[in-house]
């Protein structure tokens, strides 16, 4: 293991990739992979790394603060866009590990294509199911999506016929969403 500006490493040659340790203020710290090929340039900065919790997605980020003398002040760096080059861009993690930061898992991408790509229903679903809600009014599970930047009802199901609404709804995610459909 070697050090360099506070955060230790380590190279695993025959994966190709290296882990990079970040400090964490409480608790265990954390380790972020990256390809072997990005080392030189992360250990290149003059910064040290660090795992930041995003409230949102109850996940980790590897984090530096990057010095801009000419704002006299702090930005946060995620090390996803500074391997990627992103420029302000949206960085998409594919296998929604956030601290696997190898090149094969990252990918620039348009914001509204970022929340299709989710692992998790939303925290008030109660069907089971992502994109499948119960409708009192029609007394139906209903099925709909984001189509256009429109909610969009593409199907309705009886009440005992959830489990067909969610395979319904994944079927449809992945046929509008494509690559970013997500998972159910």
């Amino acid at each position: 293991m070697s050090g360099k500006k506070g955060n230790n490493y380590i190279i695993l040659q025959e994966q190709g990739i290296a882990k990079i340790e970040l400090n964490r203020r409480k608790g265990k710290n954390l380790w972020a992979i990256i390809d072997l090929e990005d080392l030189e340039k992360i250990l290149s900065i003059p910064y040290t790394w660090f795992a930041k919790y995003d409230e949102d997605i109850k996940s980790y980020y590897a984090v530096t603060s990057w010095y801009y003398p000419e704002l006299k002040r702090s930005k946060p760096v995620h090390l996803h866009q500074f391997i990627m080059n992103a420029n302000g861009k949206i960085v998409d993690h594919e296998n929604h590990d956030t601290l696997d930061d190898r090149k094969s898992n990252l990918r620039v991408i348009a914001d509204s294509n970022n929340s299709k790509n989710r692992k998790t229903r939303n925290s008030n679903n109660k069907s089971g199911y992502r994109n499948v809600c119960w409708s009192e009014r029609e007394n139906k599970w209903i099925v709909q999506l984001q189509v256009n930047k429109k909610n969009t009802v593409l199907g309705r199901f009886p009440k005992e016929q959830l489990e067909q609404a969610g395979k319904f709804a994944e079927q449809k995610r992945k046929e509008i969403y494509g690559e970013f459909a997500g998972h159910n």
